[in-house]
């Protein structure tokens, strides 16, 4: 019985101190949607919680319908800006456009290159080229997110993590899903 006591802890404190190495490097980050809804539903509105990981884009750029966390400088609710040397703001999005494509808001849907990506209900915005180390996001909840209609294009070294896993609340647990065809949720989704 002590023996199999013993294991269990050792296999905690291994745990415990790779989960500590890797938040420590940045290849594990943790992040909260701080009070927004932008990702709703995928993400929790409010008090949703993930976790990041800070090595699949030291090997490769990120690909259309990944969600992305980026660093911003500014405040929710304010003028932000996609930044790579700032630490005021870690953003949660959906990358649409990668460099080279062109991306617009029209008839309710949001189209890239010509193609329609989702059935995500969106308010009209004008053609963008995406530029070169360049990416194009929007929130899942669209008519209340604060994205790249807005604050225009992500630069790649603004891009830190992909958002794998949503840890909280508990009910919620597991990979982020595609956000289903429909209207966005809109505000006020706080539990």
């Amino acid at each position: 019985m002590i023996g199999v006591l013993w294991r269990l802890l050792t296999i905690l404190g291994v745990l415990a101190v790779a989960f500590g190495i890797l938040w420590w490097t940045g290849f594990l980050v943790p992040l909260q949607s701080s009070g927004t809804s932008s990702m709703a539903p995928t993400i929790p509105a409010c008090d949703g919680r993930t976790l990041a990981e800070g090595f699949t884009y030291r090997w490769r750029d990120p690909h259309r319908g990944e969600i992305v966390a980026f660093h911003a400088s500014g405040e929710v609710g304010g003028p932000v800006t996609p930044d790579a040397d700032s630490r005021d703001l870690s953003l949660s999005k959906r990358v649409v456009a990668i460099p080279g494509d062109e991306v617009v808001g029209r008839d309710g849907n949001v189209y890239v290159n010509g193609f329609k990506i989702d059935d995500i209900e969106t308010e009209p915005f004008p053609p963008v080229a995406v530029g070169q180390d360049e990416y194009f996001v929007l929130g899942d909840n669209r008519s209340f997110s604060q994205d790249s209609r807005e604050f225009g294009a992500v630069p790649r070294d603004a891009i830190f993590g992909r958002v794998f896993m949503v840890y909280w609340p508990v009910r919620d647990l597991g990979s982020p899903e595609i956000r289903q065809a429909g209207p966005p949720p809109g505000e006020g989704l706080c539990d």
